[in-house]
């Protein structure tokens, strides 16, 4: 009896231990789980830079108008194409290259008398009227990363052609920031707002005696192009094309676990 009870402890031992062993592990694997779905800390970081605009769009329009008479629409037609020759070569001459120019089709709109007044383009209800000419009109469009240049000419145009007796209007022109440039600048600005996250993590986990663990996800925000100083922003992002000067914001949203 007494030799059945001495085989016995070793195996009650071993037993124990095993116990213990699956308890601790156990544990382990509870505050493992319950760190892992609750101890989160989520924050936003934010990466900016300041940079020029290397595009501009600017449009521009000439028109004419011509009698009600083939002739006259002839003749307001050659006037159109004299006009586009010399708005073209006013282009050339302050360095804007033909590649960057686009010329859309010229427009003709004819122009109906009423008894009630003037009614342009096509003549619709069955009212009776009678064509009193044609207006014309043709849009010009350029395209470039001669900002500068481009910026000049926009703000000379309009006067110098009126001076030569032409229609012509001219839109403000648009600024942008190129797809090569911020695709060369959008990684470098993102590991940078993911490395702001984190320090904002820090500093409010030190508050509370925790710290910081593993990063978790991540996800990238909206991306904000404002002018430089401004309070622009939108939910839904935000891109400025009226200023040549730009802050690019990148915001990016990470969760950390903590410990």
């Amino acid at each position: 009896m007494n030799e059945n009870k001495s085989k016995l402890i070793p195996f009650g031992i071993i037993l124990g231990a095993s116990l213990i062993i699956v308890a601790v592990i156990v544990g382990y694997v509870i505050n493992y789980v319950k760190t892992y779905d609750n101890a989160i800390i989520t924050v936003s970081g934010v990466a900016t830079k300041e940079l020029k605009s290397d595009d501009v769009k600017w449009r521009s329009n000439i028109s004419e108008q011509a009698g009600p008479a083939t002739a006259d629409l002839k003749s307001g037609s050659a006037a159109m194409q004299s006009d586009l020759n010399a708005v073209l070569a006013y282009f050339e001459k302050n360095g804007v290259a033909t590649s960057d120019i686009t010329v859309s089709p010229l427009v003709v709109n004819p122009v109906y008398q009423t008894q009630n007044g003037v009614v342009t383009g096509k003549f619709y209800g069955g009212m009776s009227g009678t064509l009193s000419g044609y207006d014309l009109s043709q849009d010009i469009l350029v395209e470039s990363s001669n900002v500068d240049g481009v910026t000049k000419l926009a703000q000379d145009a309009s006067q110098y052609f009126v001076s030569q007796g032409m229609v012509f209007t001219s839109q403000n022109p648009e600024y942008y920031i190129s797809n090569t440039t911020l695709d060369g600048i959008r990684s470098g600005m993102l590991a940078e707002a993911l490395s702001d996250a984190k320090a904002r993590a820090l500093s409010i986990t030190e508050g509370v005696g925790a710290s910081v663990g593993n990063l978790r996800s991540s996800s990238i925000g909206v991306t904000q192009i404002t002018p430089v100083n401004s309070t622009q922003v939108s939910d839904y992002g935000y891109y400025d094309t009226t200023s040549i000067e730009k802050l690019i914001t990148y915001l990016v949203h990470a969760t950390f676990t903590m410990k």
